[in-house]
């Protein structure tokens, strides 16, 4: 810290003009003393000035600090700044305008967003909802639902057997979502030809369709009821009345089949087109043979009965197949994966 000497030198020139006798006395010089020593004690030691000139080399070398940062004027492809600073070893100020502050981003570099890539990504938005429209058009046409965003079936879910009961997993958030299940089987089948225009223009009427060979509906969206517990039953009307709604529901294995006798005596039911017998044709004693029939069901938007033909590609979820057994030993039906 500097002393402040002015008064002092002041002091001593005066008492350097003293002519008279007796002027100068002790009590005149201890003053004088007396000040010199109390200047003495407010001067800093070697090591505060030590420490003032470290800290002023560190300004120095420092360089410049930034006051003040804004930005600068409006580029197509960098980021411009003005930018205020202060030099500290001398306190002088600098000004930058429209500086160069974030250079534009590349393929090997991370910055600023050009304006033309801000318009190569809104027309990306444009074109995905563009493309997402069309996908919801080719979804109506499949019968998907709105909440379903994809033309495959992702929905994954299976059917287990437990204590002779069918029960499905997998499927509470279609439930929740509004899809309903369905009944398929693997058979050959053809529906009665209603196409009552050929008939009035006088063609040659038709009886059937043509013959589908494949995961065919069984029923309608009444067939099946999937309890809170997950338990699967099937609607107790008969096959000709599964397009009307249950008058009951039954977890039982032969719910699924309608079975007859023929003429003969040979217990029969009917799968598809086909007329299958329970009893081996190749035994004497006509011995009941084991019979396997393969089911499956999936989940789809709920069609009412006859408003279009069901089929697999309606599905938004997988195909959950079991098997309904014969078993010839006990005459009985039982569920089977």
């Amino acid at each position: 810290m500097a002393i402040d000497v002015k008064s002092i030198t002041q002091l001593i020139s005066e008492f350097r003009k003293l002519q008279t006798k007796d002027s100068i006395t002790p009590e005149s010089l201890g003053y004088i003393l007396q000040r010199l020593a109390d200047l003495l004690a407010t001067a800093g030691t070697s090591e505060t000035v030590n420490s003032i000139q470290t800290l002023l080399n560190g300004f120095k070398a420092a360089g410049q600090a930034v006051v003040s940062l804004q930005q600068g004027a409006a580029d197509r492809n960098n980021i411009l700044a003005n930018i205020k600073t202060v030099d500290l070893g001398n306190g002088s100020i600098g000004n930058a305008t429209n500086h160069l502050f974030i250079q534009q981003a590349t393929t090997e570099r991370a910055g600023a967003m050009r304006a033309q890539q801000v318009t190569d990504l809104n027309n990306a938005r444009r074109a995905v909802a563009d493309i997402q429209k069309i996908l919801e058009t080719v979804q109506a046409k499949l019968g998907l639902t709105e909440g379903n965003k994809g033309l495959y079936n992702n929905a994954q879910i299976q059917v287990t057997v437990q204590a002779g009961e069918l029960r499905m997993l997998g499927a509470q958030q279609l439930i929740a979502d509004g899809y309903v299940p369905y009944l398929f089987r693997l058979t050959r089948k053809r529906n009665q030809w209603g196409d009552k225009v050929a008939i009035e223009a006088g063609a040659a009427p038709k009886k059937y369709c043509a013959v589908r060979k494949g995961w065919n509906l069984y029923g309608s969206v009444y067939s099946i009821s999937i309890a809170s517990d997950n338990t699967i039953s099937f609607s107790t009307n008969p096959h000709s009345h599964q397009s009307q709604k249950a008058i009951g529901y039954s977890s039982a294995p032969d719910t699924l089949v309608t079975s007859f006798t023929r003429k003969d005596g040979t217990p029969t039911f009917g799968w598809g087109r086909s007329s299958v017998k329970l009893v081996d044709r190749k035994s004497t004693a006509k011995k009941h043979r084991m019979i396997r029939l393969r089911f499956a069901i999936g989940f789809a938007k709920k069609i009412m009965p006859g408003r279009s033909l069901i089929t697999t590609a309606n599905l938004v979820s997988s195909l959950a197949e079991f098997s309904l057994i014969y078993n010839p030993s006990t005459k009985t039906w039982h569920f089977g994966k």
